[in-house]
């Protein structure tokens, strides 16, 4: 199993212990939780207007190399990517 596979694994099992009636938005929210502490967001596979448009006034201003405008577009997509859905 991959590394995330196992992080979602375990934060089901630790979240709800119970055989009947589990709860399944409690289990949810572990799992949530627990790629979040571990690095990872959950976003929609396209961004809404409202992203794009925040993006396009955030960005830096000045010549970037490449590499550099994507990371640096990288980052303010997924860190405000719950601020717009």
């Amino acid at each position: 199993m991959s590394q995330l596979q196992n992080l979602i694994a375990q934060a089901i099992k630790n979240a709800d212990k119970s055989f009947f009636n589990e709860d399944y938005v409690k289990q949810a929210s572990a799992v949530i939780i627990a790629l979040r502490r571990a690095g990872f967001e959950i976003v929609p596979a396209k961004p809404s207007e409202g992203l794009i448009d925040f993006a396009c006034d955030n960005l830096p201003f000045g010549r970037l190399k490449q590499q550099d405008f994507i990371r640096e577009l990288y980052v303010l997509l997924i860190e405000n990517t719950r601020r717009f859905p």
